[in-house]
């Protein structure tokens, strides 16, 4: 529990000993910390530099590349303080426009790193751009002479300064914005610090704005607001690369691996989505076609020999079959949408009565060959907001399974209640109904699990598996409830008008 308490005691004593030194010899505390800045930057940049062939994920290397120039800028800035004598010039403007030039370009690289986690990274031409970039700005203060002024003598801050931290306590904001929609990308407690670090920096800018003096209070609370932001970013990327390499340099390994996993699980669909077309193409298409051709050829061979009663139970026959061949047809071809992206989801306010009226009058006639009833019930003015076509689709599919796997003599119950704001379609049966353990099986295209109905009828599965696939397009979900020999009922819901 002590161990846990340590490195906060430590930090206090260490940031209590800066202040004592600031307030005895203030140059020498700015020198230490810059100088740790420096550190930690020149150590990010060495860390990933030397990773580069195992970084998969380049924001640790872009910014150790920008680093590096911010670490060179704060060099500068450190020799160019006030009281250090080592340039012509001893004033405190020239150290405050390296600072902003520093600071400008690690906000600017917190900010464009992110857009590198998915993209590649060209690091000559990146090394190049920022030699060149930041040649041209110390060109700009050390030879043109013609970067805006950012401290004044007897005056303080110039409005230039003061606003440029702010501009770059924004670009901070913009690059915490960045973090958080990438945030899948890194370790929970990696960013977690890296946001830290940010925020601190942020705060230090502020600080910033407020000094007269660069010997000051302000001054010197906004440096060491800027060690604590650079220690977080030194645990959050150097220390982590040390000590858990593989957290970091392979964490793309392990977003690829799952990536292929989750590719591969579409694949098995594909192939198993492959597989039952060729099987309901080769068997469940050609075979009712092949039976209503062999009744049609018998009545044309035998249409003298046979009496009325038996052409009609022929032309019954045939009126059956191509009624279901045109329904496995139709989920044949929706489906086949489905899986293209070519079925327009064009949703609008509906009638629900209207809706199971139009889906239940072509399945009269299959419902009469085995003496089955439909009982609905519905409110005359309940609306809902859907496909009109897909959802026909689905109603359709759901009372044809239902005939189905319903004894002759019996009746079918479609109703529909508003349950908080969906509308909850119920089409129950008193049927064969299926085993509590082979329910999640009929919605799931790989498992191609079939039942043949009362009447030895066949079926694809096709039906509920593009069932599942409307209901959940409309925003809505599907599912059962059913035990052996106890009939079936399917609920599915979508949204009210």
């Amino acid at each position: 529990m002590l161990k846990k308490y340590i490195p906060i005691s430590l930090g206090i004593v260490i940031l209590f000993g800066l202040f004592i030194i600031s307030i005895n010899n203030y140059l020498l505390f700015h020198s230490i910390a810059e100088v740790f800045s420096i550190i930690v930057a020149y150590g990010i940049f060495i860390i990933s530099w030397n990773c580069r062939q195992n970084l998969e994920n380049k924001y640790l290397l872009l910014l150790g590349i920008a680093y590096f120039f911010v670490g060179c800028l704060d060099f500068l800035h450190t020799l160019a303080y006030k009281g250090m004598g080592v340039f012509a010039t001893d004033e405190s403007n020239l150290p405050t426009q390296l600072w902003i030039t520093a600071r400008y370009l690690e906000s600017i690289s917190l900010f464009i790193a992110p857009f590198f986690l998915k993209r590649k990274l060209n690091i000559s031409y990146v090394f190049l751009c920022y030699c060149i970039l930041v040649s041209i700005v110390l060109s700009t203060i050390f030879y043109w002479h013609i970067f805006p002024d950012s401290f004044i003598e007897g005056t303080g801050l110039t409005l230039f300064k003061k606003l440029s931290e702010l501009v770059i306590s924004l670009i901070f904001c913009g690059a915490i914005l960045q973090l958080s929609r990438n945030r899948q990308r890194f370790d929970s407690q990696v960013l977690r610090i890296l946001i830290a670090s940010i925020l601190i920096s942020i705060g230090a800018e502020i600080a910033f704005i407020f000094y007269v003096d660069v010997y000051g209070l302000s001054n010197f609370f906004g440096h060491i607001l800027k060690i604590i932001s650079f220690y977080l970013i030194y645990n959050a990327l150097v220390k982590t690369a040390l000590i858990r390499p593989f957290d970091l340099l392979y964490r793309d390994l392990k977003i690829s691996e799952n990536t292929l996993r989750e590719s591969e699980k579409r694949l098995q669909e594909l192939n198993a989505t492959k597989d039952r077309f060729f099987s309901i193409i080769a068997h469940d298409l050609r075979s009712p076609l092949v039976s209503m051709i062999s009744v049609i050829r018998y009545l044309i061979d035998e249409y003298k020999s046979i009496s009325d009663s038996e052409r009609m139970k022929f032309i019954k026959e045939i009126d059956l079959i191509s009624n279901r061949t045109i329904n496995l047809l139709d989920n044949l071809l929706d489906w086949a949408k489905c899986q293209t992206g070519d079925m327009i989801f064009q949703p609008d306010k509906y009638r629900v009565h209207d809706l199971l009226l139009e889906a239940t009058i072509p399945l009269e006639s299959y419902a009469r060959n085995k003496n089955i009833v439909f009982r609905i019930e519905a409110e005359n003015n309940l609306c809902v907001f859907v496909d009109r076509n897909m959802i026909i689709t689905v109603v359709r599919n759901l009372v044809s399974n239902a005939i189905k796997f319903s004894y002759p003599n019996s009746d079918i119950l479609i109703e529909v209640n508003k349950v908080k704001n969906m509308a909850e379609f119920k089409i129950k049966d008193t049927g064969t109904g299926i085993e509590s353990e082979n329910i999640e099986k009929l919605f799931k295209i790989e498992e191609h699990f079939m039942r043949l109905g009362t009447k030895k009828e066949k079926g694809t599965g096709l039906g509920l598996i593009l069932c599942k696939n409307l209901v959940n397009t409309n925003s809505g979900e599907i599912w059962l409830e059913s035990n052996i020999n106890e009939g079936a009922t399917f609920y599915f819901s979508v949204p009210l008008e």
